[in-house]
């Protein structure tokens, strides 16, 4: 696998798990249950926040690897 489709892959991945917080975050706006409220806080967040560490990870090797020419 190259290093552009892993980052290609990674970045993929990055956009899921913050759809997917989206989602729940819409549950929670929408109905607020202890339940609802509960798989909010113990997975969406972190989830968002493994996304957001991706999409950084991402951006950082893309703009180490840029050289001026």
């Amino acid at each position: 696998m190259s290093d552009g489709t892993r980052r290609v892959g990674l970045l993929r991945t990055a956009i899921v798990l913050a759809l997917v917080f989206d989602v729940l975050a819409a549950i929670v706006l929408v109905r607020a249950r202890p339940i609802a409220f509960t798989l909010f806080m113990f997975i969406a967040q972190p989830m968002l926040a493994v996304a957001l560490v991706l999409l950084g990870g991402v951006v950082l090797t893309e703009l180490g690897g840029k050289r001026p020419s």
